[in-house]
């Protein structure tokens, strides 16, 4: 099976019936990933239409001005979710300093439910790679998902010592990008993510469905000298692995 580790499922409109059906048609296990209570809450309705979207609560740090000074609002989110996210810190794309000790307030409000029920969380990290591989380490997040990266490589080692996966995604299909991280990610750390519908459409100016996932796994088989159907086979075995790392939390059995 086929399992696209971030995309944000409430963003879709007018495609979303498409989008369902095409979820459906290649049986691809979708984390739904949040980026406040209202797209969470958006993402469970869709979900209850569809048996491969698993609905995830987090706050975005664009969104964390917003949660401040009511965190113990989002309590029964965080321990309802089977994994935290969209979470984390963004230093390069918000541009206001101002902002960046709410972000990590509401992140280490987040990163302390994650510890406490050894939950996943699925992490932004532009600009701040460094400020989350230190949070990670204090509260000992189980098996975080880096979704996409672009920090330094040298933090890749340290990243992956705390147990990390790291998510291929679109970017991996744009011709101006030299070298992908799957180049230099160990094959058992890998899952892969669309980001859609909006990660393909900031790249490629076009929607991105849920097939495109196919398109990711062609080229990172390619990048790893394998075939597409072995490496779905060793991402569907990641995924189970990061599974029970989480104690069962995420439902990688269940499909």
């Amino acid at each position: 099976m086929l399992v696209d580790a971030h995309a944000h499922i409430d963003w879709y409109t007018d495609a979303l019936p498409e989008a369902l059906a095409q979820i459906e048609r290649h049986r691809i296990v979708t984390m739904a990933v949040a980026m406040d209570v209202s797209a969470y809450l958006k993402a469970k309705e869709i979900a209850k239409s569809c048996r491969y979207i698993i609905p995830t609560f987090g706050i975005h740090p664009w969104e964390a001005a917003h949660y401040t000074d009511r965190l113990q609002e989002l309590d029964d989110y965080l321990q309802e979710t089977p994994l935290i996210g969209e979470a984390g810190l963004d230093f390069r794309y918000v541009k206001d300093e101002k902002l960046y000790p709410g972000q990590l307030q509401v992140f280490e409000y987040q990163c302390a439910w994650a510890q406490r029920l050894s939950k996943s969380m699925n992490l932004h990290t532009r600009g701040a790679e460094s400020e989350v591989l230190e949070l990670l380490r204090r509260y000992r997040i189980a098996s975080p998902i880096i979704h996409w990266y672009g920090g330094p490589l040298d933090l890749v080692e340290a990243y992956l010592a705390e147990g990390c996966y790291f998510t291929v995604g679109v970017d991996v299909l744009n011709p101006r990008i030299e070298h992908s991280i799957a180049e230099v990610l160990p094959l058992d750390r890998i899952l892969l993510e669309t980001d859609n519908p909006d990660g393909y459409r900031w790249q490629a100016k076009e929607i991105g469905m849920p097939d495109l996932l196919l398109t990711i796994l062609q080229k990172v088989a390619a990048i790893k000298q394998m075939s597409a159907a072995e490496l779905e086979d060793k991402l569907w075995q990641n995924w189970q692995e990061l599974d029970r790392r989480c104690s069962g939390s995420i439902g990688g059995q269940n499909f």
